[in-house]
């Protein structure tokens, strides 16, 4: 037997500390709210009746993630975040086009599809650049070559494990010197609502990979960036990651995350995420309601 129709599913992988923290924040708002993996979709993703007011996208597998948002999109049951957002979150590639076009500050970028274009582009760029695969998470095959010794060392550990080449195309990216950091911005709707630094020496500075937590005032800079950002992908909820130039202090958006983590960080600058959001939900499902019976109200007149 089905369980009744809830205001909002969480679509999981697996149902973790940050989801029940967002479940728990749901359910206080006055929203029905539980998690689902993907198995437990098959009842109302074939009778719409049954089908939620909202899902929140949480699946952390990248190739979950994209099929279950491609199949809500279909089955005409509203997603948080869109489906154009989550194909933009999921692809560094079609990122790096977008802000490219929108004129956003970002690395300079190339695409690869093969170690011999690698080999190009990172020339191209100095000879220093980061490569990275266009879908990821958590730092996974980042790297940095800085000689043409590491790059050969690269496109031969490469070339070992991938002969065919099936694992491209990847991008090629200008290395930009950090100060030890990177700045998380977290987005609700379309407001900013807490910054932090991610610090740590290493290239990759993702708290689950050990990075430190510092709250810092939201700039105006970073504000506008995200702005911008949110005019890009539509209001949503989004991790968004800032780099600046030790060098130049330039401040480059180096990319969007659909799926960010809070766990960890609520503890430090003391923002309640799940709260927030979880409001944002509301909103979003009381200004549907309030659509659909206005629009019953005119067929009826």
């Amino acid at each position: 037997m089905s369980e009744p129709r809830a205001d909002v599913l969480v679509s999981v992988t697996i149902t973790r500390l940050e989801e029940r923290m967002l479940l728990q924040a749901l359910r206080a708002a006055g929203l029905t709210a539980r998690a689902v993996k993907p198995r437990h979709t098959t009842a109302f993703l074939n009778d719409g009746a049954l089908a939620p007011r909202l899902v929140i996208l949480r699946n952390l597998s990248h190739r979950e993630l994209r099929g279950m948002s491609d199949r809500f999109e279909h089955a005409g049951v509203p997603t948080l975040n869109t489906p154009h957002a989550v194909r933009l979150c999921l692809s560094k590639d079609l990122q790096a086009f977008a802000f490219a076009r929108a004129g956003v500050p970002h690395p300079e970028t190339r695409i690869a599809f093969s170690a011999d274009q690698v080999r190009e582009q990172v020339e191209a760029l100095g000879g220093d650049a980061v490569i990275k695969p266009v879908s990821g998470s958590w730092g996974r095959g980042v790297v940095r070559v800085t000689t043409p010794a590491e790059l050969a060392a690269w496109s031969g550990g490469w070339e070992a494990v991938d002969p065919g080449e099936r694992s491209f195309p990847v991008i090629v990216q200008e290395h930009v010197p950090k100060p030890g950091f990177n700045e998380r911005v977290i987005v609700v709707g379309d407001r900013p609502v807490v910054a932090y630094r991610q610090v740590s020496q290493d290239l990759r500075t993702n708290t689950h990979l050990g990075g430190g937590i510092e709250p810092i005032p939201l700039s105006h800079r970073s504000a506008e960036l995200c702005s911008r950002v949110v005019a890009l992908f539509g209001p949503g909820f989004y991790g968004i990651d800032l780099v600046e130039s030790a060098e130049t202090g330039r401040l480059y958006v180096l990319e969007v995350n659909t799926n960010p983590e809070f766990a960890k960080s609520v503890p430090v600058h003391g923002v309640d995420i799940p709260a927030l959001l979880a409001r944002f939900v509301r909103s979003a499902i009381e200004e549907e309601r309030a659509g659909r019976l206005t629009e019953r109200k005119d067929m009826a007149a």
